[in-house]
């Protein structure tokens, strides 16, 4: 939870830095013979550094999430296939730091959802909103902004906390008037 506590501290810029620098190295540092092949005629073939390479398709996924008939799919895709993968992977190992992570995310994931209910009603206001809604997720659950633990400490963690305080300060009231109705009985 101390980390939770530093992350809402983080300032967005930085992030977002870090993602790109994060970035270049995953697709500058070596992943084998066949990858490193490809991404040298994509370079020798088009005049584009990987990194631009990178953000031309992200780009391309951006229109697609406006315009594209799979839009929702796609987004939903980006919103469980690696963060699943991320908390089997978190499950099976002896530390608890990363299962906390993915279940922060999984927690705020749930909140967020609800939203979703009203897709169609957005979408006819907001186009980008599966665009927004990628970024988002992204934001939720990259290591680089941990937005999940942001959100759940400064959000979620203060109003589960107050529905506590609500529902016991309703269950005492509740038990005050059973037992004056059992008072009466005798």
């Amino acid at each position: 939870m101390a980390d939770a506590k530093k992350d809402a501290d983080r300032n967005p810029k930085d992030d977002i830095q870090a993602a790109h620098s994060d970035l270049i190295t995953f697709l500058y540092e070596p992943k084998g013979e066949t990858y490193d092949k490809a991404c040298k005629a994509l370079e020798a073939n088009t005049g584009l550094k990987r990194e631009q390479a990178a953000y031309g398709l992200f780009a391309v996924l951006g229109l697609y999430l406006i315009f594209g008939a799979l839009a929702q799919f796609v987004c939903n895709l980006i919103g469980f296939a690696y963060p699943a993968y991320a908390s089997v992977k978190a499950i099976r190992t002896s530390s608890k730091d990363d299962d906390t992570q993915w279940l922060i995310y999984w927690t705020v994931f749930a909140f967020f959802s609800i939203i979703d209910f009203f897709t169609d009603g957005i979408l006819s206001i907001f186009p980008f909103y599966f665009v927004v809604k990628v970024l988002f997720l992204l934001y939720l659950y990259l290591p680089q902004t941990r937005g999940a633990s942001y959100l759940y400490t400064r959000f979620i963690d203060p109003a589960i906390t107050e529905f506590d305080k609500w529902l016991a300060k309703q269950g005492s009231a509740q038990g005050s008037a059973s037992n004056a109705a059992s008072l009466k009985k005798d």
